[in-house]
């Protein structure tokens, strides 16, 4: 299975200090047990795989951690996290793991109600080492997507789309 990630998940674990309170208040979000499914492509021309995900959360003022796995197909199962921080002018870092081809690279900042981040893999997906992924929380938990180009200077597929809900 090529690896886009198999969860490009939002991949929390913060450990900056000094995020001001709407951060402190964002992060909270992410702190619990969480349980959901949605889909996963692994290349930019296939149909997205089914995947049923299950994640832990803790958080801080200014980090949060998230490790769980997901299971395709009922036979392939992928252990994924990820580990975000903000820092005290709103900048997210940290790393996503769970691919085949080893930890991404986090960037970005919130953009509303969302924290949207630059993806860096650590080999190239679908021609480049560049995706987008957005993490937004809902009512009950929280949902994730990846974006990539099918190929450099193509169009943009949507790779991994998945929502959780506290359990």
């Amino acid at each position: 299975m090529k690896e886009i990630s198999i969860l490009s998940f939002a991949a929390l674990a913060f450990a900056a200090t000094g995020a001001d309170a709407a951060d402190a208040d964002f992060l909270k979000r992410f702190g619990g047990s969480f349980a959901g499914q949605g889909g996963v492509r692994t290349a930019a021309d296939s149909s997205p795989w089914n995947v049923k995900c299950k994640v832990s959360g803790s958080s801080t003022e200014s980090s949060v951690s998230l490790d769980g796995t997901c299971t395709a197909a009922a036979v392939v199962t992928r252990k994924i996290g990820a580990d975000l921080k903000v820092d005290s002018a709103g900048t997210y870092t940290g790393t996503y793991t769970g691919s085949k081809i080893g930890p991404a690279a986090l960037s970005g900042r919130r953009q509303g109600d969302s924290v949207v981040l630059n993806v860096t893999w650590p080999k190239p997906v679908n021609g480049d080492t560049k995706a987008v992924m957005t993490i937004t929380p809902t009512a009950n938990g929280f949902t994730f997507a990846v974006d990539d180009l099918d190929r450099p200077g193509g169009s943009k597929v949507r790779m991994t789309d998945i929502r959780l809900a506290a359990n």
